[in-house]
């Protein structure tokens, strides 16, 4: 993959921050993260994820703001990609490809947006961690 850039973070560094305007994702080069969300004083854990993962997607789906907080567990290495560099492989890809992609970014926008609007139960459960 050609990289714009790459950064770096040190272990217990913040790289996003639930709320802020996403304006990039990052592609995991080196080490781990851990995602997860913050309710009334207390920690929920979504997920970690290693090298090849990427995390903060929402940047090239149509902006808006990050869903969760990404904490560096070890020194992690991130190729930062940004939606024009995205946009830019996407259209020079296969056209199958190029189409496969883009229906599944439109189909994960919509389920987030239905996600986001309903108050499920699994959802209000994990609140209550």
């Amino acid at each position: 993959m050609t990289q714009e850039k790459t950064k770096s973070f040190k272990a217990g560094a913040r790289i996003i921050t639930r709320g802020e305007d996403a304006h990039a994702a990052y592609l995991i080069l080196k080490g781990k993260v851990s995602v997860h969300l913050e309710r009334d004083g207390r920690m929920i854990r979504l997920g970690e994820l290693g090298v090849g993962s990427i995390f903060g997607e929402t940047a090239l789906f149509g902006g808006g703001t990050y869903g969760a907080h990404v904490n560096a567990d070890t020194d992690v290495e991130v190729a930062v990609i940004t939606p024009e560099s995205f946009k830019g492989k996407v259209e020079s890809s296969d056209p199958m490809v190029r189409s496969m992609v883009l229906m599944l970014i439109e189909r994960l926008r919509k389920t987030n947006e239905a996600l986001l609007k309903s108050e499920t139960r699994e959802f209000m459960d994990i609140a209550l961690i």
